[in-house]
């Protein structure tokens, strides 16, 4: 066996067990989510398409044979693969009238590599298309960037969203996000460079790989704690569809002391321990509009939802841990509301410096000060 061989037999091993894996985190989420479930089977389907391609590669030898022969064989499998990998990854973030303009687009390029692909054929009658097989990359590339741009776009979009709209940890997010870039990005670069020259491919291949481990790992780590917040999308796109735009008003005096009112009751009826709680879901709760809530948070706390619930919450976990000194963290998490104990020990560290363990020591220890001077 040769290294080349062997190389293509490592890659498929390495799809498959990552399809294999992506698809078992099924049984791992701790929330049914369509976008993500949607988008975790275009993934596996797209890694099961990569390992087809190597599966070829091995049994018909055309990169063995011919650096260009293996480029036009990688170009017509890696384009839908990367689509689907990029429409998996715009789906979580996108409405779904935006994601239809994306599968026409992504199917349309792939449409003219196909058209390249066969008047290349027919013009040389082998494999051997020669400058057909520049087109066909140009293609390729043009199809990733569109895709990066469309993801970024969403991306930034789906963040400011969450942030003024919902209160859940956005770490896993954020990573996911970045996995997501970086993959697409490395795949852009990498390409031209590998496909043509199998020595390149050697060292371009390995990184290309650990950045889909990577990216795998983050899309299992995002469903595993993502909260279901499909909803904030649907709402904004039936808003999309209906031309609804916020409207700039002022608040009455009457009205502002209403949403106060109901605000603390709803605190007063831990409301805050839902860790799937959102604007949406208090907007419905409290029968006040969403828009209201907004400029209430803006105008008159001047905070948003998401600082706002924090600081809530924030405050619950304190006083539970002095009235309950042997809680640990996980159930203090819990309790108040946020997702996960590694949310409670960000909140900490931006609130008070300090994580939630040495925020409890220091209090003991002020306590105990306390009572022996007063000894």
């Amino acid at each position: 066996m040769d290294s080349l061989f062997l190389f293509q037999f490592a890659c498929f091993i390495f799809m498959l067990v990552n399809a294999f894996f992506v698809a078992l985190s099924y049984l791992h989420v701790r929330w049914e989510n369509k976008r993500y479930e949607r988008s975790r089977w275009m993934i596996v389907v797209a890694f099961l398409g990569l390992a087809i391609q190597y599966v070829i590669q091995m049994r018909f030898g055309f990169r063995a044979a011919d650096d260009s022969l293996g480029a036009v064989v990688n170009i017509l499998v890696y384009t839908p693969c990367f689509s689907l990998i990029s429409m998996g990854i715009y789906n979580i973030e996108a409405t779904r009238s935006n994601l239809k303009k994306m599968i026409l687009m992504c199917s349309g390029i792939y449409a003219a590599i196909i058209v390249v692909f066969c008047v290349g054929i027919s013009l040389h009658h082998s494999l051997y298309i020669r400058e057909g097989l520049y087109l066909m990359l140009t293609l390729f590339c043009v199809s990733v960037f569109y895709c990066i741009y469309m993801i970024i776009q969403e991306m930034i979009r789906r963040k400011n969203m969450l942030e003024t709209m919902a209160a859940t940890d956005l770490l896993p997010y954020v990573r996911y996000s970045r996995a997501s870039v970086i993959i697409l990005w490395l795949a852009v670069l990498a390409m031209p460079v590998a496909i043509f020259s199998t020595t390149l491919l050697y060292i371009v291949g390995p990184a290309v790989l650990l950045a889909l481990l990577f990216f795998n790992l983050t899309f299992i780590a995002l469903g595993s704690s993502y909260i279901p917040t499909e909803e904030l999308l649907d709402k904004e796109e039936e808003n999309q569809g209906s031309g609804e735009k916020k409207p700039l008003q002022q608040l009455s005096e009457e009205r502002r002391n209403f949403i106060q009112n109901s605000l603390d009751q709803w605190c007063m009826d831990l409301g805050y321990k839902d860790c799937n709680v959102n604007m949406l879901t208090l907007s419905r709760t409290l029968c006040i509009s969403k828009n209201e809530l907004s400029l209430f948070f803006d105008q008159y706390l001047h905070s948003n939802f998401r600082i706002w619930l924090s600081e809530i919450r924030l405050n619950a976990a304190k006083k539970m841990m002095l009235e309950y000194p042997d809680y640990s963290n996980d159930i203090i998490s819990a309790e108040c509301g946020f997702s996960c104990r590694t949310h409670l020990y960000r909140i900490f560290k931006t609130k008070e410096g300090c994580s939630p363990t040495e925020w409890r020591d220091f209090q003991s220890t002020d306590v105990a000060q306390n009572d022996s001077n007063s000894a």
